[in-house]
């Protein structure tokens, strides 16, 4: 086993492409703060202040987007850790979800985002009631995909899998049982239908086409979709709108729709988010607001998600951070376009601090952060690719619980890590190439 140590220079502002927090190590509280649309009637004003209530938030209320300017001066003051905004879903639109990304990102002079955050909407205000009543930890045991495979299933307790390519394939595996294949007949619409009524899972991940009204199960085929109704049930329908089956006994936790477009734009109060949470119970959802085409976000929110470590609200904000991170770099001129069309567009609706989290932690790597010092030890081989593959470059990602040290950047021996990045809330470590399992990498701060 390799066990080598190497140290490094993290950040000195002269070395980073990506520029250094300003203002580091000013305090950076772990508060929460909800903000309040008061375009919402009474019963939204009860959920906000439930949530209030629960952590024991700050407050603030505004009066729609041109309202938004009084939070920002709020979150300035207050600098929490995670801010949540209570709307109804008339006012959850694609347009607001631009506008609280920008908002994150202005509370201090760095070009990243201060705050991790999201939107408590859903079809009605007993729905939003849910997600803030929900438990604050939870755990994810069983999980349901449409990008199945014949293995997709063996490293989960339980669950079921359809294959987007195909309405023949289908594999489920009860508690304590064996993955194994199920017979669709080539009706993948009642076949989902009756693995939701019959198997509670936790988690829900989509692909293919959607739009706010349906989702095709089967990429391209007209093999069924999946539509909400008009008081915010769901259905399975059979091609060319045949026999309908209900979802009456699905019971969801998290739903990420990594590559379907528009599936996460609350356009109106009946939409496929609000109707997940309305009739499946759903506590966390999270998905595109526009077309789905570069998939920086919703791909990489999803795989940052299932390594475990990550609750979805952390996943979403630090894979936007690394987004932020790739555009500062130097890159080539046709990758713009597509970081640029991924930016400020993936919405997660849910309590921004709740924890529904994978029982086993699969990063790759586990860090320690104990005052100055950082470590960084690799629990598997794995290979970060190279700086100047924008889309692919991953850096090893630190969330921090407490703002690192007044003014310091890591080091011990004088060699530079460039485009590395310090921020009240995160550490960016770009470390391109293969690592060992058991290799240590140590930084220091002075």
């Amino acid at each position: 086993m390799d066990t080598t140590r190497r140290n490094f220079v993290l950040g000195g502002a002269a070395a980073c492409t990506a520029p250094l927090v300003g203002g580091l190590g000013k305090p950076a509280p772990g508060g929460y703060v909800v903000a309040f649309d008061k375009s919402g009637d009474g019963d939204w004003g009860k959920v906000a202040f439930a949530l209030r209530r629960k952590h024991n938030a700050k407050f603030v209320q505004y009066d729609g987007m041109d309202g938004l300017d009084r939070v920002l001066a709020e979150l300035k003051k207050a600098r929490p850790k995670y801010v949540c905004f209570v709307v109804p879903p008339e006012s959850a639109g694609r347009e607001f979800v631009k506008a609280a990304y920008r908002l994150m990102r202005g509370i201090d002079d760095d070009p990243y985002g201060d705050a991790i955050w999201g939107i408590v909407t859903g079809y009605g205000a007993a729905d939003g009631m849910k997600l803030v009543k929900a438990p604050l930890r939870r755990e994810i045991r069983s999980v349901a995909t449409s990008m199945g495979g014949e293995h997709t299933l063996d490293n989960w307790d339980s669950g079921f899998a359809s294959d987007e390519r195909t309405a023949d394939n289908f594999w489920m595996k009860r508690p304590g049982g064996a993955n194994r294949k199920v017979a669709t007949g080539g009706n993948i619409a009642k076949t989902l239908a009756d693995a939701f009524n019959s198997m509670p899972v936790d988690y829900f991940a989509t692909s293919g086409h959607a739009r706010e009204r349906n989702w095709q199960i089967i990429y391209n085929q007209n093999k069924g979709t999946l539509v909400h109704t008009a008081n915010a049930g769901l259905q399975f329908v059979e091609p060319g709108g045949g026999k309908r089956h209900d979802l009456k006994k699905a019971s969801l936790k998290v739903y990420v729709g990594a590559g379907n477009c528009l599936i996460g734009h609350v356009d109106r109060r009946d939409c496929m988010a609000t109707a997940w949470m309305h009739a499946a119970g759903v506590e966390q959802f999270a998905g595109y607001t526009v077309p789905s085409w570069y998939g920086f976000m919703g791909w990489g929110v999803k795989g940052l998600f299932e390594e475990g470590r990550y609750s979805l609200a952390e996943a979403r904000y630090l894979e936007n951070e690394r987004l932020l991170w790739a555009k500062a770099r130097k890159h080539p001129a046709s990758e713009d376009r597509g970081l640029d069309y991924d930016c400020d567009v993936f919405a997660y609706y849910g309590d921004p601090a709740q924890r529904i989290v994978f029982r086993e932690d699969k990063t790759p790597y586990q860090t320690v952060v104990k005052g100055d010092a950082v470590r960084v030890t690799f629990t598997r081989d794995c290979t970060f690719a190279p700086l100047d593959d924008v889309r692919g470059a991953r850096p090893i990602m630190i969330l921090l619980d407490a703002p690192p040290p007044g003014n310091a950047i890591f080091g011990t021996d004088g060699r530079e890590v460039p485009d590395s990045v310090v921020t009240e809330r995160f550490v960016f470590i770009p470390a391109p190439g293969r690592h060992a399992a058991g290799e240590t990498l140590e930084f220091k701060m002075r």
